[in-house]
């Protein structure tokens, strides 16, 4: 009776761990819903951000791609430019990545696909700049668009040099501008933001690494930003804790 009773239980024990094993191999991964974002260039284009973990039981790193779609009445043919941020303080040391690619002749209501990299945050308002930096009309385009790197030089109202901040920035097709200081120990200028106008004269400011206000720009008329070639250069009039400085522009475009 003692083996039977043995037997009896074996075959169940056994049982058990058969059945545990078959739902094992049926159990389904569960499916896992892209995460979307989307910045839109009214009447011009739409970036559409869709962010897919690779690992359903892991959060991240999201694996990002990029789709523009034409929203407009004509092709769209240019060069556009996505700067993402670890953090909602959009300055330099934050910076995840910046992806720069060009638009091939979009037909109305056609759209592009890009791969872009891993990252571990989500895209939204408060850490993503997308931006167009030119549609390749010679026209309509700022004159200035571009991709830039370079150096910022500090100069006091008396021409004595203060300091040299090494920059990375753009302005797009019209003439808005954002430029990062890449000095992890600047805290005053580090970053500069606005609008170039009409005849290259500047409506901006520059935020400290706190992300509040520390200068207005002003412009200095007899030296306004100039492109020669390559290199962007000219002067503004800034005030830093109270001092006047003379900021030169010395960047070169990034082709």
């Amino acid at each position: 009776m003692r083996k039977i009773r043995l037997y009896v239980i074996m075959f169940f024990l056994s049982f058990c761990v058969f059945f545990s094993s078959c739902q094992n191999d049926s159990y389904l991964e569960p499916e896992v819903t892209p995460k979307k974002y989307s910045y839109i260039i009214p009447n011009k284009i739409s970036f559409d951000f869709s962010q897919q973990s690779e690992n359903s039981s892991s959060v991240i790193p999201y694996s990002n791609s990029l789709v523009l779609k034409n929203i407009g009445d004509s092709n769209i043919s240019g060069e556009f430019i996505v700067l993402a941020f670890d953090s909602n303080e959009k300055n330099y040391n934050n910076l995840s990545f910046i992806e720069r690619g060009d638009i091939l002749s979009l037909r109305k209501k056609e759209s592009q696909a890009f791969q872009m990299e891993q990252t571990s945050l989500l895209f939204s308002d408060e850490n993503v700049v997308a931006s167009i930096l030119n549609f390749n009309d010679a026209v309509s385009d700022h004159k200035l668009n571009g991709f830039y790197k370079g150096e910022l030089n500090v100069y006091t109202d008396d021409n004595e040099f203060v300091k040299s901040l090494t920059c990375t920035g753009y302005i797009d097709y019209q003439g808005k501008f954002k430029f990062f200081a890449e000095e992890d120990d600047e805290d005053n200028i580090v970053v500069l933001q606005g609008n170039i106008n009409t005849g290259n004269m500047i409506s901006g400011k520059i935020l400290k690494r706190d992300g509040t206000n520390l200068s207005p720009i002003v412009n200095i008329t007899s030296d306004l930003l100039n492109l020669n070639g390559t290199n962007l250069s000219g002067k503004v009039s800034i005030a830093e804790e109270s001092n006047e400085r003379i900021l030169q522009f010395n960047l070169t475009h990034q082709n």
